[in-house]
Order: structure tokens, then sequence, then C-alpha cells
């Protein structure tokens, strides 16, 4: 089965973040389970944001969301417009608003509202995490 995910709840304020790593880390076992990509919106793109540092107790949910999808070759989407409105922008980006510097994490990338309806449109399910 081809799936994606979409992710859309903080990853501060909710599980959704959380639970969706623990269940693409447990689908990706399964052979017959083909991740097209993961789409992080509304709050969710928070997760990618390079500035913060977690507490040294606490799971770092960006390095675990970067490491997954280096493993395993799969795409971490955010839209752009939910980023930009929180802060989070690639060099790009910061070049168009004419800032001095950036804030997205290496291993994710903006994308608009048209790389989630491809997504739509070439997979047979989207499991949404919010």
């Amino acid at each position: 089965m081809h799936y994606a995910l979409l992710i859309t709840g903080s990853p501060y304020q909710t599980k959704a973040c959380h639970s969706a790593l623990q269940f693409l880390t447990t689908a990706l076992t399964n052979k017959e389970h083909i991740l097209e990509g993961v789409f992080f919106y509304e709050d969710a793109v928070l997760i990618c944001n390079a500035l913060p540092q977690p507490p040294r107790d606490e799971i770092d949910l960006r390095k675990e969301w970067k490491a997954l999808a280096k493993t395993h070759h799969i795409p971490l989407y955010l839209c752009i417009a939910a980023s930009v409105r929180r802060g989070i922008i690639d060099e790009p980006e910061s070049q168009r608003y004419e800032l001095s510097q950036h804030s997205l994490s290496e291993g994710f990338q903006l994308e608009g509202l048209g790389t989630f309806v491809e997504l739509m449109n070439s997979t047979s399910k989207i499991i949404q995490f919010r």
C-alpha cells in the first residue's frame, strides 16, 4: 500500500509528531507499505525550526525525524505558507524577505500545498496526525 502522512499538531503542545514518528518506525518494518512522503502543516511545521534546543532528558523530535528520513529516503515536506508565518524560512526565502539568516533545519524542504495534492493523488491513503 502506498500512503503519505499529514501532520498538523504542534510538536510542543500535542503528541502528533511523536505518534507519527512511532507509527512510521513500525510501519517501515513491513515491506508491503511504501511511504511517499510526510507533509507537515499548521503548527506541525515548528518541528523543523533549527534553533530550539530541547532539554537533554527529552527526545529531540527534529533529530529523530531527520535520521528516519535519511535512513529510509523519505521526503519531509513543510507547508511554505505555514512555515513563513511561523518564522521558519530557508535561504532563498530569507533573501526574498531581505533577512540575514534562515531557520529551516537541514533535511526538510519547503513546498506549497500543490505538493500535498500530488501526494493525495499518488497514494492510496493519507494518514493524519493532529
